[in-house]
Parts: structure tokens; C-alpha cells; sequence
């Protein structure tokens, strides 16, 4: 499982999310980041629905397991998806 990050220059709430990926990456967890003006990350942000930045998914693959979209969660509330 992976956590995907979906963010933007300008966003106000987009610094958080990627403190979210960096604490999460120290404990191991695969974290990938997404900019969502970049054409790579227009197509996963549409694989994945993502409308609103910033945007945390955990995914396994192409498969959805969990998603915030235009919010940050806590690093609990993804952490619990990450241990089922």
C-alpha cells in the first residue's frame, strides 16, 4: 500500500499535506507526490477522482482503499488504513 499525495503551487493547505507524507515516510510508509499542473499527475489524480487539493488517497495499486479530498487527515486516521 502507498499513500498518494495530490498538491499545488498556491495552495494554502498543501504545505500540511506534504508534512503529513514526510512524517509518514520516516515510519516507513511508501509516499509518492503528486503536483496536479504536471500532466503525470493530472492522470493519477483523475484515475483517482481527485477534484480538490490537497488530496491525500491510500491506495493499493490502482485500487482505492481510503481518500480526503480537499483536506489533510491526521497521520492516524491514514495510519489506520495502512494497517488493515
Amino acid at each position: 500500500m502507498e499513500v498518494k499525495i495530490f498538491w499545488q503551487e498556491k495552495c494554502p493547505n498543501c504545505p500540511s499535506a506534504k508534512e503529513l507524507g514526510k512524517k509518514l515516510e520516516a515510519q516507513g510508509v511508501k509516499v509518492t507526490y503528486h503536483n496536479v499542473k504536471e500532466v503525470d499527475g493530472l492522470t493519477t489524480a483523475t484515475l483517482f477522482g481527485v477534484m480538490a487539493t490537497p488530496s491525500v488517497v491510500v491506495a493499493e495499486g490502482d485500487n482505492e482503499i481510503a481518500s480526503w479530498k480537499g483536506e489533510v487527515p491526521s497521520i492516524e486516521d491514514v495510519k489506520k488504513h495502512l494497517e488493515r
